[in-house]
């Protein structure tokens, strides 16, 4: 057999294959080899965008890629507002992936970037039913803090949630530690102190998450972070999922009922976005 470039197929739906561009056929693609952000545009600014950058620079170093001509959120901003979409408020999904293709082993280390706009959604204040999973579990890396492509175990639950005809799923880590909810990360108050699962629980270390910290913190709360069992969150007052579209309070996690009323001081966080 002769040596030739890879040629890439795609199927229809009518159940026609045609040649489909090889640039279609990215390590984002083929293997979840890269990460995204999640972001929240109002007004033509990127909310909480220092952040955002940090978040994904440091990802970008635990992944082994090279950032440096990885476009800034100036420029990002800049590619929008030429687009021409005059909705106030919308969401963004900026996904940078591995160039090259190769195999498991990339042949580059650079990174290429592509955008995806959608309508932005504030979560329901009010998730009523709630579970955690027995079933599905977050994996321990030194990358699970990252907002890696390779979402499969998101995909599950998320799956799981809506056959169980659920609001909201909670998943342990696999040592057995709570980690997150589905597509948040978690908190709950008891005796008027804070509780978050650490980075240690495998959790995504989301914008939300830190602005809620730093907010608690500057405002003399106590907070803890660290590695809880299940128990633990049974036990709690309220509890509440964040991500950086804003929060959901929990009302029924099994047979344990929360109160639901929103945290003036977590809520101050997601001020201006509507």
């Amino acid at each position: 057999m002769n040596d030739f470039e890879t040629v890439y197929y795609f199927k229809h739906s009518n159940g026609y294959w045609s040649e489909d561009p090889g640039l279609w056929h990215n390590r984002g693609f083929l293997f979840g080899d890269g990460l995204f952000e999640t972001m929240v545009l109002n007004k033509g600014k990127i909310r909480f965008s220092d952040q955002h950058f940090s978040r994904l620079k440091e990802g970008l170093d635990v992944l082994g890629m090279d950032g440096t001509k990885l476009s800034t959120l100036d420029q990002i901003e800049q590619q929008v507002q030429e687009i021409g979409i005059t909705t106030p408020v919308f969401r963004l999904r900026w996904n940078v992936f591995r160039a090259g293709q190769g195999k498991y082993a990339p042949t580059d280390d650079l990174v290429l970037e592509t955008l995806q706009i959608q309508a932005f959604q504030k979560p329901p204040a009010v998730k009523f039913n709630a579970y955690i999973s027995s079933n599905v579990f977050v994996p321990e890396s030194a990358w699970s803090h990252c907002k890696s492509l390779s979402a499969i175990t998101y995909v599950m639950a998320a799956k799981e949630k809506l056959a169980l005809d659920m609001d909201e799923v909670i998943l342990k880590n696999t040592k057995g530690f709570i980690s997150e909810a589905g597509s948040s990360n978690l908190f709950w108050v008891k005796d008027g102190i804070y509780y978050t699962p650490s980075l240690a629980s495998s959790c995504i270390a989301g914008i939300a998450r830190n602005r809620i910290l730093q907010r608690l913190r500057d405002t003399g709360k106590t907070v803890l972070e660290g590695e809880f069992l299940e128990k633990d969150l049974l036990e709690a007052e309220k509890v509440f999922t964040s991500n950086v579209t804003g929060t959901s309070y929990i009302y029924k996690i099994g047979e344990s009922k929360f109160n639901t009323a929103p945290d003036p001081w977590v809520e101050s966080v997601f001020e201006g976005v509507h």
